[in-house]
């Protein structure tokens, strides 16, 4: 059963002159350092970043939480050994997610020149 659907698109300068710095609090509060060694071994680090955030954003409005429920890096979205983008959940998300009966969050990622978009969908069993 769906739980939730969440969707975002982000302009991806938006998030250009946080992310160039890496001690930068904005990086610290959203990216895991899985996250990071995932990005750092991309040709193009920002589009990494851009669709790792879009996604972190769908996953929250999937959710249908408030703004405070958890912080956006208690959601990781590595990938598996094809490349298809996996998320797992950490604190406060992990455990939301066990007391909701949430099992599985599936989840698109896409990003051109400008734009990086996501799509998720929360299930229960």
């Amino acid at each position: 059963m769906i739980h939730g659907i969440g969707t975002d698109i982000l302009n991806i300068q938006t998030i250009a002159p946080s992310v160039a710095d890496r001690s930068d609090p904005f990086v610290r509060k959203t990216y895991t350092e899985k996250e990071l060694e995932l990005i750092d071994s991309r040709p193009l680090p920002l589009y990494c970043f851009a669709t790792r955030f879009a996604g972190k954003e769908a996953v929250f409005k999937a959710f249908g939480v408030h703004g405070d429920a958890f912080r956006l890096n208690d959601i990781e979205i590595l990938e598996d050994e094809s490349g298809v983008p996996q998320v797992f959940l950490h604190g406060k998300a992990a455990a939301l997610a066990e007391e909701m009966g949430l099992t599985r969050i599936m989840i698109s990622l896409s990003y051109d020149t400008d734009y990086a978009a996501a799509f998720a969908c929360i299930c229960a069993e």
